[in-house]
């Protein structure tokens, strides 16, 4: 748009002062043909306009008005030009222009009048092109220029915007970065400092066997999250990597009760139902990424629940996309978390997370799985409700 007002502009100004410039050149060249023939016409008399040949229209004039001689008309046939502009300019200075448009407006004539030393007048004209018809006839190549500027400013600011673009992915690529080194240290953190607590306890050797026990388990305890921790860093950075994995035909039905059976025993600890309904559908993926995915959500569906509740996952198909839903009757997730779920070490309940040993990338990696797979997520939830997870596989 800037390009196009740009160009409006400048050739609407260019056209301006050359068309100011062009018209003062004709009057200026009027006015020599007029002072020369002036002259011939003094010496020959009117027999000079029986062999002039000339495509400009020259008209010889007497003070009353009455045309003498006109090169493109019969002088008889004439009307006065008294009232003429330029005649009564030329009786009162000496010299006299005016301009006249034509009936369409697309033609206009100037006209250059001096008076001779015995009184007539001389009277020189031309036809100019006014600056609407000039334009009209240069439409084509000003389209074409137009259409070039256009194209051209496309070009330009599609790089442009690419570039701005490129900085900002990459500065929040790098913010990014930095979050979660910061997260991770923040999470390493925490159990490395209870193991080295528990550990230096023990170098004391003043605790009993029982107290031992307890420090043992904790310390296990903390290694255990340790490991979940950078067993997911390590998913979440081959997903970031883009790695290469040779595709196959999943059957989620299938892969879900495998998982549901993975994790009954931990569903009947925490005294949820589990269920796996739909249809067997295969689609066309990385099973491994897959897998994590349903199993983050199936595990996020039980331990996020309550006792007596129901983690159910369903597949269907509708139309070319394959949906895989994870529901649960559990704590559910308020309105204004929802869309932060899926982000890097975000928790909503931060302390029920780390009493049953979250990580907080579960979430993350089943988004970056989705991207993977050119799947999308649609999610719905009500406080103390229950959540409803929806991932959208395109069925090629």
């Amino acid at each position: 748009m800037i390009s196009l007002v740009t160009l409006i502009i400048s050739t609407l100004l260019i056209m301006g002062i050359l068309y100011e410039y062009f018209e003062s050149q004709l009057k200026k060249q009027l006015q020599t043909e007029a002072d020369y023939i002036g002259a011939a016409v003094l010496t020959e008399g009117i027999s000079y306009f029986d062999n002039i040949d000339t495509n400009e229209r020259i008209t010889l004039i007497a003070p009353d008005g009455t045309v003498l001689a006109d090169t493109a008309a019969d002088s008889s046939a004439l009307e006065n030009h008294i009232d003429r502009e330029e005649i009564r300019l030329a009786l009162q200075n000496g010299r006299g222009t005016s301009v006249r448009y034509s009936d369409t407006f697309t033609q206009r004539t100037v006209y250059y009048a001096v008076r001779l030393a015995n009184g007539n007048i001389l009277r020189v004209s031309a036809r100019q092109y006014t600056v609407v018809t000039i334009l009209l006839k240069l439409v084509q190549p000003i389209a074409v220029i137009v259409l070039f500027a256009v194209l051209a400013s496309a070009i330009l600011s599609a790089r442009v915007s690419k570039a701005v673009l490129d900085d900002e992915e990459r500065e929040k690529r790098e913010r990014m970065r930095s979050e979660f080194t910061s997260n991770v240290s923040h999470e390493l953190k925490t159990p490395l400092t209870s193991i080295s607590g528990f550990a230096e306890m023990l170098m004391l050797g003043d605790a009993d066997k029982e107290t031992v026990a307890d420090f043992s388990r904790s310390i296990y305890d903390e290694s255990q999250r340790m490991i979940s921790l950078v067993q997911d860093i390590l998913r979440i950075s081959e997903l970031d990597e883009k790695m290469q994995f040779e595709p196959e035909d999943v059957d989620l039905y299938e892969l879900a009760e495998e998982i549901m059976e993975c994790l009954r025993p931990e569903a009947d600890k925490m005294q949820v139902r589990l269920r796996v309904i739909g249809e067997h559908i295969s689609i066309n993926g990385v099973r491994k990424i897959i897998y994590e995915m349903l199993y983050n959500l199936c595990d996020n569906a039980i331990k996020y629940n309550r006792p007596n509740g129901l983690a159910e996952v369903g597949i269907y198909e509708k139309e070319n996309t394959v949906l895989l839903t994870v529901r649960d009757t559990g704590i559910g997730i308020a309105k204004e978390e929802q869309e932060r779920v899926f982000e890097r070490f975000y928790r909503v309940d931060k302390a029920h997370s780390r009493a049953i040993g979250g990580t907080g990338l579960g979430l993350s990696i089943v988004k970056h799985g989705a991207l993977y797979h050119r799947a999308s997520i649609q999610i719905e939830s009500e406080k103390d409700k229950g959540t409803n997870i929806t991932v959208c596989f395109p069925k090629k």
